[in-house]
């Protein structure tokens, strides 16, 4: 290798960062190590994700080969870019020739790490300007600059990963996209409704839309935004938003399933079935989008939780279904049942009566029992549909909360300070839990000692040169 290649690979990487020119070469690389053609079969794509944006990162490697094992090595040391990803993503990559693997990348002692660095620069002569070794020097001298330059030994990684870049990106947008028309969709039928503008009349009771009139408040103040905000960091290819997904979407099912079938068609004005459309145009979507982000979340992927954590959301789960069955339905259920019932909701609004009780001790609080019990023995199946109850019971105590608050100020016979008490408090108890279990999905792993803080805007680092 000539002084001039030398010096013109060095500059390259100038300051241990490529230049404009090299993230030029490097882009092509990738396209020639990715597709496996014209390159050698040791010439390959790390793809990763990206420690802070979350998005698949890649880059063109050189695998060494030593002792039938495959290893990957750092050029430019410990502040190369994809060296930090890699151990923000605890070793998880995907690796590309042809077709995609994936890999686990473990950290090689500094101790073990001669014999495979002077076998990388045999395999590898385009990093040899940025190491300071002579490649054909003893294995004393790749002893003393060891700890310089990482070293990951390759093993095939069985977990599933995402190794479609396109396919996540797309998806993320599909997501976003769709969360932000569902947020905007809820917040235009409530604003058609009782609460604003009135164009849309439900053919429902006074009391059943005071009720309404609650939800719809709550809609706009809290379901709506939360709704938007979690489509734009899906937008934004966010890993978390996959599971923030899950809240709103299963939230909006529950309600407009209520909205829509809990009308007394035949014995109240209104016209809520000239907008039966649209609304059921809103269950679709919140339905596709719940099913897309539960699909888009593997369990795996989720943080680990303590089994501490998991006993307190498991206890506030069961409290949340008792609360629900003793304090909400129970005494309306008993006295639909007497021959003289006296609840004006039940006899005013008798098909939203039984559909709600229906939902809520059918399917939410088995659910909330189900999920609050796998929790508190810490099984590992009930992570994902915690997320998605703790979420979704926050927005579902808001909306409640709304409702009880909106028949006392417009002195509902129905009305109750008990109510609204207690539906206060198991929306404050969800939505504390839900910010504490939350938190971890909007935590990035610090990244290692010596690695750079930001990331860089290059999304591809070489460490072969192309000349």
């Amino acid at each position: 290798m000539t002084a001039i290649r030398v010096q013109f690979t060095r500059w390259l990487y100038r300051h241990g960062r490529p230049n404009r020119l090299a993230r030029i070469l490097n882009r092509i690389s990738a396209v020639q190590f990715r597709s496996g053609k014209l390159a050698p079969r040791n010439w390959v794509t790390l793809e990763v994700p990206g420690r802070r944006s979350g998005k698949p990162v890649t880059f063109p490697l050189v695998v060494a080969d030593h002792e039938g094992e495959r290893y990957l090595v750092s050029m430019l040391g410990a502040t190369s870019n994809w060296v930090a990803n890699v151990r923000a993503a605890r070793g998880h990559a995907v690796i590309h020739h042809g077709k995609p693997e994936n890999v686990l990348l473990t950290d090689v002692d500094p101790d073990a790490r001669a014999p495979i660095l002077r076998r990388y620069l045999a395999v590898a002569p385009g990093a040899r300007p940025h190491m300071a070794v002579d490649p054909q020097a003893p294995l004393v001298d790749f002893d003393r600059v060891a700890a310089r330059y990482p070293v990951f030994h390759v093993t095939h990684d069985p977990s599933p990963q995402r190794n479609n870049p396109g396919a996540v990106r797309t998806g993320s947008r599909l997501l976003g996209t769709g969360l932000i028309l569902l947020g905007t969709a809820v917040a235009s039928v409530a604003m058609l409704g009782p609460l604003v503008s009135g164009v849309l009349r439900y053919r429902t009771s006074p009391t059943s839309l005071n009720q309404i009139i609650g939800g719809d408040a709550a809609a706009l103040a809290v379901v709506a935004p939360v709704t938007i905000t979690v489509g734009i960091l899906a937008l934004r290819g966010h890993p978390a938003a996959p599971v923030l997904a899950l809240a709103p979407s299963i939230f909006v099912v529950y309600t407009y399933t209520q909205l829509i079938l809990g009308n007394e068609f035949l014995r109240w004005p209104g016209n809520v079935e000239r907008f039966f459309p649209l609304m059921l145009a809103v269950f679709l979507l919140a339905a596709a989008l719940a099913i897309r982000a539960w699909h888009s979340t593997p369990p795996a992927e989720l943080p680990a939780t303590s089994a501490r954590a998991d006993r307190t959301a498991g206890l506030v789960l069961l409290a949340i279904a008792g609360f629900v069955v003793v304090g909400l339905h129970l005494p309306t259920l008993f006295d639909a049942m007497r021959d003289q019932p006296s609840s004006v909701q039940y006899l005013s609004s008798p098909t939203a009566f039984w559909l709600v009780k229906f939902m809520d001790l059918g399917i939410v609080v088995p659910a909330a029992v189900a999920v609050g019990i796998g929790a508190l023995r810490h099984r590992q199946w009930a992570r994902k549909p915690m997320y998605t109850l703790v979420g979704a019971y926050t927005l579902i105590g808001a909306s409640v909360t709304g409702m009880a608050i909106m028949m006392t100020a417009r002195n509902d016979p129905d009305a109750s300070a008990t109510v609204v008490a207690g539906s206060s408090l198991m929306t404050a108890l969800p939505a504390a839990i839900t910010c504490y279990f939350y938190r971890p999905l909007f935590r990035r792993r610090p990244a290692p000692s010596g690695a750079p803080a930001p990331d860089t805007t290059a999304s591809i680092h070489l460490e072969k040169s192309t000349a």
